[in-house]
């Protein structure tokens, strides 16, 4: 995306400002003292900025403030702020397979990374100066690095995240736990670290510097594995909802196209992104709980019997059950749970009515059954669409949300639910 909001370039170039100002200050009041160690510094900023971490709403997390910081403490602000503009114009990313610099990627993201770095590694530098006295180090300046060392980091985490949240539909409460909240042990550790470092280059010099570079890109990896555990959770689950498909040879590919309408319905009444990742994934695994249902009942070509349909409707609590415990799927579980749930009180497996029901089980309810209805079933052959818009309409108002049901006729006469 090339083009952003009005909104979003005007507090980008506020930040800009900022920073352009802040800078004019830092280096007309603190020389640079450029040598080999900050060059060396500077090379370890680089390396360390360029092996960035995808997050799952397609931001990066990257492990460079450890480094900033340390050149800003050890040798001023002034080379703080030089490092790092330079490590960020030096850093080559690899993003799914393809390498991104500073002349290829979306020139906003970079200024936003710009502005990032540049105000926090600048006012964290100033707070350590001013209230230590100067670069002088003594027992309290441990004290001083800490905060400014946590300092840095909330407002470089702040502004990216009010960045992201100015240039996508994200909630900036919702960026902040979906990027940064399984990791903030890692950052504390990284902050420990950052001092560790200060410590050993005042005590030993920059070869222990190089020497601590190997176990911080360690922590890196442990970053890095807890985003993996989450595509790792999906595909795992992928993969059970795959094997439903190949278990119930009637609903093979339903899943794939109730997440393909459900997303269209949801783009249509415009909720926000987080919410529509949640959507897609609880469409995905809709129907995840039929897997712990008997084969027998799931393809019988006659109509089921009571009990029968009564281990139907567990299928919903039965995906509860299996997806559980992955935390990042919590609201889709509750989608889920809730997909069967009628507007009129009569769906399973609590009888919620309109209110109680959430937006996106909604969603859910109108396009699975459009889907199950134009689809052959062990029990009938597929009806045509008109007969399945007909169903949709009489049940507006009864198992369906008539504002859905009026949005979904909206976008089928429009053609947006062909395959």
């Amino acid at each position: 995306m090339n083009k952003i909001s009005v909104k979003a370039k005007s507090t980008l170039l506020l930040f800009t400002f900022i920073s352009i100002i802040l800078s004019f200050f830092i280096f007309k009041s603190y020389s640079v003292q450029f040598n080999l160690d900050l060059f060396i510094l500077i090379i370890l900023s680089s390396i360390t900025e360029s092996f960035v971490i995808v997050t799952p709403n397609s931001s990066g997390v990257t492990l460079t403030f450890g480094i900033l910081l340390p050149v800003a403490i050890l040798f001023g602000p002034s080379a703080g702020v030089l490092c790092s503009i330079i490590c960020i114009l030096l850093s080559v990313y690899v993003i799914d397979g393809k390498k991104k610099h500073v002349f290829n990627i979306e020139w906003y993201k970079t200024l936003g990374n710009l502005n990032g770095y540049v105000i926090s590694s600048g006012i964290s530098s100033l707070f350590f100066v001013y209230f230590n006295g100067g670069l002088k180090f003594t027992s309290q300046s441990i004290l001083y690095m800490f905060i400014a060392a946590l300092l840095y980091l909330v407002i470089d985490i702040l502004i990216i995240c009010y960045f992201i949240r100015l240039t996508t539909n994200y909630d900036l409460v919702e960026i902040l736990k979906e990027s940064y909240k399984d990791i903030i042990p890692n950052y504390l550790g990284i902050v420990t670290l950052s001092i560790i470092i200060v410590i050993s280059y005042i005590s030993v010099g920059i070869e222990m510097v190089v020497v601590l570079f190997f176990p911080y890109m360690l922590i890196r990896y442990s970053f890095k594995l807890v985003y993996d555990m989450k595509e790792n959770y999906l595909s795992t689950i992928k993969a059970l909802s795959s094997a439903l498909d190949e278990k119930d040879s009637y609903t093979k590919g339903h899943s794939e196209r109730v997440e393909k309408y459900a997303l269209i319905l949801a783009d249509a009444i415009g909720i926000s992104k987080v919410d529509l990742q949640q959507l897609q994934y609880a469409a995905i695994f809709h129907d995840i709980g039929k897997i712990g249902i008997d084969d027998q009942i799931l393809n019988k070509p006659g109509k089921l019997s009571v009990d029968e349909f009564n281990q139907i409707k567990e299928h919903p609590s039965k995906g509860v059950h299996i997806l559980g415990n992955v935390s990042f799927l919590t609201k889709a579980t509750k989608i889920i749970e809730a997909h069967h749930e009628y507007y009129d009180g009569t769906g399973y497996p609590k009888g919620l009515t309109n209110e109680e029901i959430l937006l996106e089980s909604k969603i859910i309810t109108v396009v699975d059954i459009f889907d199950a209805i134009t689809t052959d079933r062990p029990y009938r052959k597929a009806m045509t669409n008109e007969e399945a818009i007909d169903i949709i309409k009489s049940e507006s108002g009864k198992k369906l949300d008539p504002k859905l049901v009026g949005i979904f006729l909206e976008l089928y006469e429009k053609g947006r639910f062909a395959l």
